[in-house]
């Protein structure tokens, strides 16, 4: 292993790379945020404003604010007397008062798929900050990158899409029951209905808006998992190292990441048959816990490179150069690798 390339790669990694602290940090903040969020928007249903009734028992008759006021202002003191307006006159409601049987299981249909989707990403995301660490540090002490399927992550990328869509619709279900219940209004054994402030369609155009998020964040982690090795720019990579150290970029390997896995995991088995199952099973899963040090997995890794070279690939290059001044003033070059 080339100690020259390990060093100034392993310098450059920790210049760009996001310290634990910030890590944490992000993900605090991210879950008040959603939190935060949702809260800000069931608040911004709980007030129903009327502007027009319709005459008794014709829904189809026509929407009038005149309605609401006639006949001894009997819808107004209805809504006073469900909904506790404090006045006779006002068309502007709280919810709460009437028998809602689909509330209950909706909301706590919402509440699952939302802890869900929030549990799933903000974990998922804290995993996936750990692999791509894991990968970039191997990479630095080994000149071998770890790559190929990532299974987990595209079954993650579907859970959170799936339960992102399933939560807005649930959102939408949630205002349509509340919006068909509160639309109604029982007065002396005769029905009125309500035309509200904002129609149907505008409150369901605010869900689908406000919860746009939750159809991005799948795809967000998506780029995330589809490179890891995306963070870190070329061009600054070229600063950071020296001439000799990016040439040593095209003498980088590809270990697929199944083979990987079992190489570890049978390895360390064999290294520490006395510890409990719980701790081989941290140190095994090294792109989740950190039981195992980067050391060894580089050691496994040569290792297993000596013994069986025809399972590392040579990394593919693009044939796009880069040009720098060397110590002579001369121009060189250097082929730019497609992982970087």
């Amino acid at each position: 292993m080339d100690n020259h390339f390990s060093f100034e790669f392993s310098s450059y990694l920790k210049k760009c790379q996001p310290k634990p602290f910030k890590i944490y940090f992000q993900i605090v903040v991210g879950i008040a945020l959603m939190i935060a969020t949702e809260i800000g928007f069931f608040k911004g249903y709980e007030k129903f404003v009327a502007i027009g009734c319709s005459l008794p028992n014709e829904k189809d008759s026509g929407m009038n604010i005149d309605n609401c006021y006639n006949n001894d202002l009997l819808v107004t003191k209805c809504i006073n007397n469900y909904y506790n307006t404090g006045s006779n006159y006002s068309l502007a409601f709280n919810v709460g008062g009437k028998s809602d049987k689909y509330n209950v299981f909706i909301v706590t249909v919402l509440i699952l798929l939302f802890i869900s989707f929030l549990s799933t990403f903000q974990t998922a995301q804290y995993f996936q900050s750990v692999k791509r660490k894991r990968i970039q540090d191997v990479l630095a002490g080994s000149l071998i990158l770890i790559d190929g399927k990532k299974r987990n992550e595209k079954k993650v990328t579907i859970f959170l899409f799936v339960t992102g869509v399933g939560y807005i619709c649930s959102k939408i279900m949630w205002l349509l029951n509340r919006y068909d219940i509160y639309s109604v209004l029982e007065c002396s054994g005769q029905t009125y209905y309500l035309e509200f402030e904002k129609s149907l369609f505008s409150y369901i155009s605010g869900i689908v808006m406000s919860s746009i998020g939750y159809l991005i964040i799948p795809g967000v982690f998506l780029m995330g998992w589809l490179n890891y090795l995306s963070d870190l720019e070329f061009k600054k990579l070229a600063e950071n190292l020296s001439k000799i150290s990016l040439e040593k970029i095209n003498e980088i390997h590809i270990f697929d990441m199944d083979k990987y896995d079992k190489l570890i995991k049978s390895t360390l088995i064999k290294r520490y048959p006395n510890d409990k199952k719980t701790q081989l099973f941290m140190k095994y899963n090294t792109f989740k816990f950190w039981k195992t040090s980067t050391s060894e997995i580089v050691e496994i890794l040569l290792l297993h490179k000596e013994s069986s070279p025809d399972q590392f690939q040579l990394i593919q290059t693009k044939d796009v150069k880069i040009s720098f001044l060397n110590e002579n003033g001369m121009n060189d070059n250097l082929i730019q690798n497609q992982y970087l």
